[in-house]
């Protein structure tokens, strides 16, 4: 992941979390995880 998609993730999980959106937050969360496995094999 480079800088500016890492900022992207983070500043999209920042208005989420602002706005009360936790469940929209941790969908991003599990996606950019399943992302990162997926990159991983």
């Amino acid at each position: 992941m480079t800088r500016l998609e890492l900022l992207t993730v983070l500043l999209s999980l920042k208005v989420l979390l602002e706005k009360g959106e936790t469940e929209a937050a941790l969908e991003l969360i599990n996606e950019v995880i399943a992302e990162a496995k997926r990159k991983d094999n």
